[in-house]
């Protein structure tokens, strides 16, 4: 379901350019390019639209217009991010052959008026005619069925039961899961007829998930630590264009990542001496009252309480507050050791008549190892 709606999205056709793919052997694409006057009455033609068996799905009659007249070809952008990226993974066994048939098995899923943000439109004009072979299969003339029956088939392939898996036990688990883990939950995925639900479930009831070794093991993606940020220190975000500076300071600028395969989930993409800095410097400031986008009360971290007059029994207070108490002593330590340095606290605090100490804690612990890892 979830295939066969991204397939058909003006935005992923947009996107990956499958709308302007054209078939050689199409009717559009043994003539594309060519002045023909009834190629030009044809397209002065009103669009005569029917509808499908599957609801908002629009399928152009045979007589309807063509694509605009311009040189196309045929193009397997979006055939080939179908295998590598959304179902069979980049060692899913495919071959570029397999890429560029599926490419024309696809060809004539397109958009209506797509510089007026029409929906999807098959065109039979611009299918590529004839017999296809993917992935073994032969997938005979059919219009547009031939694009269905292959989400059908990619869909239900083992190896994207076992991408999909991986992808999931990499995003809840550990940046490399197991190969046992990842198999458990394709089994799950092919007996379930694709069923998330019951492919976390395996997840879940796991002994891998409730490692000791998998507790804390993810290291947060920049917009998951800001969020984190502003969420644990209940802050109010008053304006978020500085949301967007920090992000494109630590590297994750909103709606950035120009590549299909998005941003990274693993550690190696955001661990850095730079971007940890980045993500302590946001901390200390978001804590200290240096961004006035932003109103926090560091009182909040002590629920009413009076802040003890210990620095140990401070720290663990806040660290209480932010992680559950769940800090390493070497954590303590180094905040200790800040706690005890007058440049760091005139340096954070922007009113150091202010019970400082709770602020520069909280920016600490927020920029802890501990509060990195989710």
């Amino acid at each position: 379901d979830l295939l066969y709606a991204t397939a058909t999205h003006p935005g992923m056709m947009f996107y990956l350019d499958n709308w302007q793919s054209v078939g050689p052997d199409s009717q559009f694409g043994k003539h594309s390019g060519q002045q023909r006057p009834n190629a030009r009455r044809l397209r002065n033609r009103p669009f005569q639209n029917q509808q499908n068996n599957d609801s908002n799905m629009m399928v152009n009659a045979d007589n309807a217009p063509p694509p605009p007249r311009t040189k196309r070809g045929l193009n397997e952008n979006y055939a080939r991010e179908i295998m590598e990226l959304h179902t069979l993974g980049v060692d899913g066994g495919y071959t570029q052959q397999d890429v560029t048939e599926l490419a024309k098995v696809l060809t004539g899923w397109t958009i209506d008026n797509p510089q007026q943000g029409g929906g999807f439109v098959y065109r039979p004009q611009v299918h590529q005619p004839g017999t296809k072979h993917v992935l073994g299969m032969e997938i005979k003339e059919d219009g547009m069925n031939e694009g269905k029956k292959m989400i059908e088939a990619l869909s239900h392939h083992p190896a994207t039961a076992k991408f999909i898996s991986r992808k999931l036990a990499m995003r809840f688990v550990s940046d490399t899961p197991s190969d046992a883990l990842v198999a458990r939950m394709a089994d799950t995925f092919l007996k379930s007829d694709g069923d998330i639900k019951e492919v976390l479930r395996t997840m879940f009831h796991s002994p891998e998930f409730w490692a000791p070794d998998a507790y804390r093991a993810k290291v947060k993606t920049p917009l998951e630590f800001v969020v984190s940020a502003l969420r644990a220190s209940d802050a109010q975000v008053m304006n978020v264009l500085p949301l967007q500076q920090q992000l494109q300071k630590m590297g994750m600028p909103l709606y950035g990542q120009q590549p299909p395969t998005g941003y990274k989930m693993t550690a190696d993409a955001w661990v850095n001496s730079s971007a940890l800095l980045s993500r302590m410097n946001f901390a200390l400031a978001l804590t200290g009252g240096k961004i006035h986008a932003f109103q926090m009360d560091p009182q909040k971290f002590l629920h009413g309480n009076a802040m003890p007059s210990d620095p140990d029994a401070q720290i663990q207070t806040v660290a209480h507050s932010l992680v559950a108490g769940d800090i390493s002593k070497q954590t303590r330590d180094t905040i200790l050791m800040q706690l005890n340095d007058p440049s760091v606290t005139q340096a954070t605090m922007e009113d150091p008549s202010k019970n400082q100490n709770v602020a520069i804690i909280a920016g600490l612990v927020l920029g802890s190892p501990e509060f990195q890892r989710r």
